[in-house]
């Protein structure tokens, strides 16, 4: 077959591909962007108006509230939810007693649908049924004592933490791979030396997961910046705006004041603080250097 054949091949097969990103995500982008400029509603057609929504936006002290929540839960899953994969990785590679079992156990909660998670925990930490009241009564306190983690914004931000910081076995999965391609021969010179396990760990292991690290940090920083479905199912941003990120605050421009300008505006802001995170935690593991380098 021609090189002028194989090229045609080529092309017919990739359409498909094109023109379905086209549809899914090149043109709803462009699209996002274009409005984000404009007054925007259900009912009226795109209007523009230059900066305006943007002004807007960063003018409202709720906006503020969500930025720094949304990179509050970025530090957060970025520190305890890769750090707790890769701790889980670490012992499991030694394969102790019952490690395969620990292994799909860890998985498993990473399979439940988020929004799944959030109705558990709901009901687990309710007040008037959950098992927060049955361990009052237990213990013998007074139930009225009871404290609605959801409801009080003093303990709110951090039970919703709770939900998913600890749920990290796909960040586990990829740290084993990464482990399981070491080579052995370079723990085996490590114990001849008379390295300890944890010195093997602290001078092989850790500095050889650089870019598992990386890419763990990226997909964990990703998911905090779009995150939702768990926050609307439990709080919806509140109580006050104590676990507002902007996905919510998306959501409330949309619903409340059904201005669709306004709200791809802060569309538009955290695509924006997606990839200056992305680029950000690349040059920090130095992963685009390495990558050239290969």
């Amino acid at each position: 077959m021609s090189t002028r054949g194989k090229k045609g091949w080529i092309l017919a097969f990739s359409l498909p591909c094109l023109v379905l990103f086209c549809l899914v995500y090149a043109i709803p982008f462009v699209m996002v962007i274009t409005t984000s400029f404009c007054d925007y509603s259900l009912t009226q057609s795109p209007v523009f108006e230059g900066l305006k929504n943007f002004k807007t936006i960063f003018a409202d002290p709720d906006f503020s509230v969500s930025i720094v929540n949304t990179l509050k839960w970025v530090l957060i899953q970025s520190t305890l939810h890769v750090g707790f994969g890769f701790v889980m990785a670490l012992i499991l590679r030694r394969k102790p007693k019952g490690w395969k079992f620990a292994r799909v156990a860890y998985v498993i909660p990473n399979i439940i649908p988020t929004a799944a998670t959030a109705v558990m925990y709901s009901l687990l930490l309710n007040p008037t049924f959950g098992v927060v009241k049955m361990l009052y009564e237990k213990l013998g306190i007074d139930t009225m004592q009871v404290v609605n983690l959801f409801g009080n914004s003093k303990y709110a931000f951090w039970t919703v933490t709770a939900t998913w910081v600890f749920y990290s076995g796909f960040n586990m999965l990829i740290f084993l791979g990464e482990m399981g391609a070491i080579s052995p021969e370079i723990y085996e010179a490590a114990q001849v030396d008379g390295a300890t396990a944890g010195q093997a760990d602290r001078y092989i292991t850790i500095p050889m997961m650089k870019n598992a690290f990386g890419t763990c940090v990226i997909l964990a920083s990703v998911a905090m910046v779009s995150q939702f479905d768990i926050i609307y199912m439990t709080t919806r941003g509140g109580p006050g705006n104590s676990t507002l990120n902007l996905p919510m605050y998306l959501y409330k421009i949309i619903t409340l004041e059904n201005n669709y300008g306004k709200a791809n505006a802060v569309g538009v802001i955290q695509i924006i603080l997606g990839l200056v995170l992305v680029i950000l935690i690349q040059r920090l593991f130095n992963q685009k250097k390495e990558i050239e380098e290969v």
